[in-house]
């Protein structure tokens, strides 16, 4: 068994494609939380449970099933893998083989047996932002977090001739280290006039050294920065933050937020912006690139096959089911329209939209991964592809 506490690489996936037959899929939700690792566990074994049932239903041998449940158990009796967890686990198991992931992504519970892993979930990790900074402030305290793909958010150390709050940034000028006089009780209440100056200083303060301090890790300004703070603080500083970095604002006192908690709500927003920035890509796509969108599978797979493809997103949540030639882009779809588990002649088929997208994104292109539920009605077949050039 091996366990992968990094995001799944192209070999990694290579490794998971095509027949295993008979195999098991596992998508599980959990929590770095030791008092929730009970839940996981159950929700794994039950997941095992059915699957193999389901196996064993299909009537497989008993050599087969023996070699499932050893499998089986040496995953819910890893206690280094049960002691590690984050927000997700993908396990994928066979007769003899075993990979799982840890990640730090929210994935559906879900488990399916075949003759191929269900790869779709796995691939919205590498796929999506998974990196992010937190600014938590308030007039009492402000801090700087950085959340990884594969580490919780932890405490970014900063330049202590930073203010280290509202009375630090509005009693003295920057780098003078001495108070210019003037007492707690000069602020005033944060509605009236000199309230709302004194923030608006500490706002632009504070966003010139949260600007100092993220340009020194990530200088191209890549990585999203999510502010949580209450009003009108929060507004007072997104005003003076405009400087290319995709900025969130996330309402609400930060004073009583942990590491855990930052965490959670880091996972959650970037979520919710990777859906926002997906919706707007597909808008944008479908109104100014006439010539360059193609929605046909079999279409697809062979401009994917020339490279032709520049991004490609699909629907994690949809399996259509068939074979795919990766030298041609062939694609011969599955006995019910793709819904079954096999060729009309028995082959067995796997689902294609993942092995499309390892294609895309073996040939140079960009994989999007998409629950469709949450594009609305604008979402109607299982991927859409954008092409580098436009269709003749």
């Amino acid at each position: 068994m091996t366990v992968h506490h990094e995001l799944p690489t192209g070999a990694d996936f290579a490794a998971l494609a095509g027949p295993h037959h008979p195999a098991i899929t596992i998508y599980a939700s959990t929590s770095p939380v030791v008092n929730e690792r009970e839940r996981a566990e159950v929700s794994v074994k039950s997941a095992f449970d059915h699957a193999i049932d389901q196996v064993k239903q299909g009537g497989a041998p008993t050599s087969e099933l023996d070699a499932l449940r050893r499998e089986r158990d040496g995953v819910l009796g890893d206690f280094v893998l049960w002691g590690g967890l984050s927000r997700s686990l993908a396990i994928f198991v066979a007769p003899g083989f075993t990979e799982v992931f840890v990640l730090p992504n929210r994935l559906d519970d879900a488990w399916h047996v075949g003759s191929h892993f269900t790869l779709g979930q796995l691939l919205r990790a590498p796929s999506q932002d998974q990196e992010a900074f937190a600014l938590t402030l308030s007039s009492n305290e402000w801090a700087l977090w950085h959340a990884t793909p594969t580490a919780r958010a932890s405490h970014l150390e900063t330049d202590p001739s930073h203010p280290a709050n509202l009375d630090a940034a509005t009693n003295r000028e920057p780098n003078e280290h001495s108070p210019r006089g003037g007492q707690h009780g000069d602020r005033g209440e944060v509605g009236d006039e000199r309230g709302k100056k004194l923030l608006d200083i500490y706002a632009k303060r504070i966003a010139d050294a949260t600007k100092h301090e993220l340009a020194a890790i990530d200088p191209d300004g890549r990585v999203p920065l999510f502010v949580f703070a209450a009003e009108p603080l929060l507004s007072a500083f997104l005003d003076r933050s405009r400087n290319g970095r995709r900025t969130v604002g996330v309402a609400g006192s930060p004073d009583r937020l942990g590491a855990s908690e930052i965490d959670a709500a880091l996972r959650e927003q970037l979520s919710r912006l990777n859906v926002a920035e997906a919706a707007e890509a597909l808008d944008t796509l479908a109104e100014g690139t006439a010539g360059r969108v193609e929605r046909d599978l079999a279409a697809i797979a062979r401009l994917a096959a020339d490279g032709a493809v520049e991004t490609l997103w699909f629907d994690f949540t949809t399996s259509v089911n068939g074979t795919l030639d990766r030298e041609t882009g062939a694609v011969e779809f599955a006995s019910g329209n793709g819904t079954g588990d096999a060729l009309a002649d028995g082959t067995p088929a796997g689902d294609l939209l993942p092995q499309l997208a390892m294609l895309v994104i073996a040939k140079g292109g960009k994989v999007v991964t998409v629950r469709g539920d949450d594009l609305g009605e604008g979402w109607k077949e299982p991927a859409v592809a954008e092409l580098r050039f436009a269709l003749a």
